[in-house]
């Protein structure tokens, strides 16, 4: 075998991970169920990112100085996931062309709107940033009314496990989806004992895809690595049998996140950044005790302990308004004043804070810091939103292409098989909007002029003010439109009427009555 063959078939696999292998921690119940040493990786680093996101302590823990320490954790990581989500993949929708597109349409509309999958998508992109992945699945229900047979979900990546083509590391040919359930032979009252459920979905010869589903003891379910006699199966939940024959693709998506060359899994959002905030927590901790020992103060005395005259025992000092402290001649009592001031601390912090947001491509008005004279300038507000709007260019990239094959697999695959609905000759096209914001009031007001101008059309004006939010009505434009002739009828007798109506931007303002 030639050097070249041998890489081709055992691919560099990237130390993706290597970042936050200092802040993972053992206590994860489902790594137990684990065989693989990257899967073991994949996992504990959604578990760490997730954890920064929702910011428990547990993980990245700070140091303590004394027992009064208080410790702060600031949200840096959702600050970063919410900011580069709010402009990513934004306005998701889709549009389908040729075959029954109107009647397609809507049973997909009706689809997504009772699957919610909107709501599914927004969350989608807070989790596909924190975690670095994120995978859909398509499941059918038979047994369903006529319309509302097929489901759309994300599930967590932590439980689906790509099965790679023996021949070629890059193909994937099923997944198993794992997760940890009840031990069915288990009848105690307590039911304390558990099993790896799992899911499978393969690619047969001839091109079928196959299901099955069965329980088996934990860590003893991947026969992508044990060998048969590894294997401890418990229950059969469902026989394998061949899904319907219009569906020739897996129903599991996976889509990643700037996913390293040569790797089927993405990054967070945040990876290559845990120690920056890590020490953003530990820094704002240090200054909260140094405003903590600055505004209560420390005394320092000479003096013995007060003694309790009941007792006659040394007692405490009373450090309270309206208390007199006693002193012996030449004993002192004083207030150790400690630091001045905490500006290097807010420096170190907002420093930190600069790199990490630089780190994720975020400009500061990405996050709510807003500079009116950069938000009224196209030019301006442009070079400051390149970068996060490049970047998520990319990531737009790997999640319309997604879609396009979901789309395409539920209208020449699902629908067909489960909804009866055939249209071989029609397309599915994923679509987002213009993340860049938009200066309404100055973008319409430029429409006007355009139109009044006459460099527009009418139809023209519609698209683009549509781009803006308004909605477009073809019964009250079509009423409008046959007024507007009527009024440049009646302006041929009258030279000065056509700055007056249709024809100037007052004839304008009349025809957009028809957007709301």
């Amino acid at each position: 075998m030639s050097v070249i063959e041998w890489v081709v078939k055992i691919p560099y696999i990237p130390k993706q991970y290597d970042s936050a292998k200092a802040f993972f921690t053992s206590a994860v119940p489902t790594l137990g169920n684990i065989t693989d040493s990257l899967d073991i990786q994949r996992i504990s680093a959604y578990n760490l990112y997730d954890d920064f996101y929702y910011n428990r302590p547990e993980t990245f823990r700070v140091t303590l100085r004394g027992d009064s320490d208080v410790e702060i954790y600031l949200p840096s990581t959702k600050k970063i996931v919410n900011a580069t989500a709010r402009f990513l993949a934004v306005d998701f929708d889709f549009q389908v062309k040729g075959g029954q597109d109107k009647a397609l349409k809507a049973l997909l509309d009706n689809i997504f709107k009772r699957e919610e999958v909107q709501k599914k998508f927004i969350k989608g992109k807070r989790s596909l940033l924190t975690r670095g992945d994120l995978v859909w699945y398509v499941t059918a229900d038979p047994t369903k009314p006529a319309g509302k047979r097929l489901s759309l979900n994300t599930i967590h990546p932590s439980s689906v496990f790509p099965i790679e083509d023996i021949n070629d590391a890059y193909r994937t040919i099923g997944y198993h989806i794992v997760d940890i359930v009840h031990d069915p032979r288990d009848r105690s009252n307590d039911r304390t004992k558990v099993v790896a459920r799992r899911q499978t979905y393969r690619k047969e010869p001839g091109g079928l895809i196959s299901s099955e589903a069965m329980t088996f003891e934990l860590g003893a379910w991947d026969d992508r690595f044990l060998s048969k006699d590894e294997l401890k199966p418990v229950s059969v939940v469902m026989p394998k049998k061949l899904l319907p024959q219009q569906i020739t693709a897996l129903p599991v998506y996976f889509i990643p996140n700037d996913e390293p060359d040569g790797s089927t899994y993405g990054m967070s959002q945040v990876a290559g950044m845990e120690y920056i905030i890590s020490a953003l927590n530990q820094s704002v901790t240090y200054e909260d005790l140094s405003l903590v020992l600055q505004g209560l103060g420390v005394y320092v005395t000479t003096a013995a302990p007060p003694v309790d005259m009941a007792t006659g025992k040394p007692g405490k000092y009373k450090m309270h308004p309206g208390n007199v402290v006693e002193m012996s001649q030449g004993d002192t009592f004083e207030r150790v004043t400690g630091v001045a001031s905490v500006a290097p601390f807010q420096e170190h912090i907002g420093l930190l804070d600069r790199w990490a947001m630089d780190g994720s491509g975020l400009p500061d008005m990405a996050t709510g810091s807003v500079d009116v004279s950069v938000a009224q300038s196209g030019i301006a507000l442009a070079l400051k939103m390149g970068p996060i709007i490049a970047e998520n260019e990319d990531k737009q990239l790997t999640i319309g292409g997604k879609w396009d094959q979901l789309g395409y697999d539920l209208i020449h695959g699902w629908l067909p098989a489960f909804e009866g609905i055939d249209s071989p000759t029609t397309e599915f096209t994923t679509t987002f909007g213009d993340p860049m914001p938009v200066d309404r009031s100055a973008y319409v007001s430029e429409v006007v002029d355009l139109y009044t101008a006459g460099l527009l059309l009418i139809d023209e004006v519609r698209e683009r003010l549509e781009k803006v939010g308004y909605k477009y009505s073809q019964t009250l434009t079509d009423q409008l439109m046959a007024e507007q002739m009527l009024k440049n009828q009646a302006a041929m007798g009258d030279p000065y009427a056509s700055s007056l109506d249709g024809t100037g931007s007052a004839g304008l303002i009349d025809t957009l009555g028809s957007y709301e």
